[in-house]
């Protein structure tokens, strides 16, 4: 039985997708490019224009290389894998928002390039909105017929100062013998959370026998979906009975807290 509490405090391309949805900022190498920031991050006033440069690395040192660029809606489904639809497919999307330039670039061998990605808000616009930039190169090499292309993404976080609304609940807890532990989170809000915490275990005389980091690399969740998230213990569960606490902080004074009675035979 799950008990879920809340506690005051609060063509016939083969692309190769490096795309960057943990919560690391940090440079993405993919091949013989990389780029950096790995994650656009923009506070865009509704009705306002902002952007951010991106570096492109060409490590190659006998050649250029040809990228194109062009943006993607991006979203997370529950089971962690990552969709990229058309733009405009989600509701969070802030595909039409953005403009990259350039849209092609040839990078010279050894040699850094830039492009410059920018949103414009509607009027209207409030929370978090988001979509991903990839830069994909042509054909590297061919395998067979088929010719074999790369591409890395930037993942596009815009969020409209002063209008963001979190909310999040704990959907589901459970125990699956013999070490993992699954929470499903569901973003209730208007914006991209990154859950943090600790699922604790108690055993029968109520003493922790052992604790996991929940969310270790900051995954996120979009607007309105759920999102699973398994942890596992490093030692199996003896017999017995135990009461597994789950204690996640969405970044709200509100902490999301699940308990889980659960026996082990």
């Amino acid at each position: 039985m799950t008990r879920l509490l809340g506690v005051r405090r609060a063509s016939a391309w083969i692309g190769a997708v490096l795309a960057v949805l943990s919560a690391r900022p940090a440079e993405v190498t993919a091949f013989d490019f990389s780029i950096e920031p790995a994650r656009v991050e923009l506070a865009v006033p509704a009705g306002k224009r902002r952007g951010k440069t991106v570096v492109i690395n060409n490590s190659k040192s006998d050649h250029a290389t040809h990228l194109a660029v062009y943006v993607r809606d991006v979203l997370y489904l529950p089971d962690g894998t990552h969709d990229f639809p058309p733009p405009g497919s989600t509701e969070w999307s802030c595909a039409s928002w953005l403009q990259a330039t350039p849209t092609e670039l040839d990078v010279p061998a050894g040699q850094m390039g830039e492009v410059r990605i920018s949103a414009l808000a509607p009027a209207d616009a409030v929370g978090g909105h988001y979509a991903i930039v990839f830069f994909e190169t042509a054909p590297a090499y061919e395998q067979g017929s088929i010719g074999v292309n790369f591409r890395v993404g930037a993942l596009v976080e815009v969020l409209v100062p002063g209008t963001e609304a979190q909310a999040a609940k704990l959907a589901n807890l459970s125990f699956l013998p013999p070490k993992m532990i699954q929470a499903d989170v569901f973003n209730e809000g208007n914006a991209l959370i990154r859950p943090k915490g600790k699922i604790k275990i108690f055993d029968g005389a109520n003493q922790r026998v052992a604790q996991i980091t929940f969310n270790p690399n900051r995954l996120g969740v979009l607007p309105k979906t759920l999102r699973t998230f398994p942890t596992t213990l490093e030692t199996p569960l003896t017999s017995g009975t135990y009461r597994v606490r789950a204690e996640l902080d969405y970044g709200t004074k509100q902490l999301l807290v699940g308990e889980l009675q659960t026996t082990v035979p």
